[in-house]
């Protein structure tokens, strides 16, 4: 996962560091609150630890449940015991609190119990993940597309499954190269383009099968499930294909055929 930390003063924070990317987390670190809020607006993250002590963490806090579209995870550490404070976090928007001095354990636990709330996806330890009509056997890398074997680079899979389980989010380029390719260092070039590119064509990603997978302006990319109006009131397979029999609209043939062709 990937986390944004911020922090008082140095101390401890470098076995949390060391602690939280053991676990196999991608760690960004802050000191100044300003400097996160701005990183927030154009990188995605899934969790942001916010040190109790360090200045500005509530203002970062309100930011981002501002109506500023970020819906990540927020957990606070190091909290004081002040009933009202805390109460005052978890009305505004965090999703747990840690009160200090924190236990390394105790915060890698939390924040992991956190994350698999928010995004079980991402935890699930199933092997095969089903959206029809894409079917991923993620212990295989093998891709079905509408029952038709779709052949993908080992990379295009695992940039494929990572969108297919952030469905609904906005994943800045950064996120998604840390996310597959182990590091943001290669943000500078078009990797990421160059591999949605041929992850939309490959997969047939277009509104008539149920997924739409865009371009979010100085941000990075979205995948998001599609229900047009010509389905609705349509009985189907659950693909939001047209049963064996049935008439597709005009231009709207199968995506079989489709990716056969591509």
């Amino acid at each position: 996962m990937r986390l944004a930390l911020l922090h008082a003063e140095f101390g401890r924070i470098e076995a949390l560091v060391s602690a939280l990317e053991a676990e196999g987390h991608h760690v960004h670190r802050y000191q100044d609150s300003r400097t996160l809020i701005l990183q927030a607006a154009r990188e995605s993250f899934d969790l942001f630890l916010l040190e109790w002590g360090a200045r500005g963490a509530r203002q970062v806090l309100q930011d981002l449940r501002g109506g500023s579209g970020i819906h990540s995870s927020v957990i606070f550490f190091n909290c004081s015991n002040s009933e009202s404070e805390l109460a005052d976090i978890l009305g505004s928007g965090a999703d747990d609190f840690i009160t200090g001095p924190v236990g390394m354990r105790e915060l890698v636990a939390r924040a992991g119990a956190v994350m698999r709330r928010r995004n079980p996806g991402h935890y699930c330890r199933l092997n095969v993940l089903d959206m029809p009509p894409y079917r991923f056997d993620t212990s295989a890398k093998v891709l079905l597309v509408d029952g038709v074997p779709v052949a993908l680079t080992e990379k295009e899979f695992e940039l494929a499954v990572f969108l297919f389980r952030n469905l609904g989010r906005t994943l800045s380029r950064g996120h998604l190269l840390e996310a597959v390719w182990g590091s943001a260092l290669l943000a500078v070039s078009r990797t990421v383009d160059t591999h949605i590119s041929r992850i939309r064509r490959k997969l047939g990603l277009r509104p008539e099968v149920g997924f739409r997978l865009s371009a979010a302006y100085g941000n990075g990319y979205r995948l998001e499930r599609v229900v047009e109006d010509w389905k609705v009131g349509h009985p189907s397979n659950g693909s939001g294909l047209a049963r064996p029999g049935e008439r597709t609209p005009a231009g709207k043939g199968r995506l079989g055929d489709a990716v056969r062709a591509s």
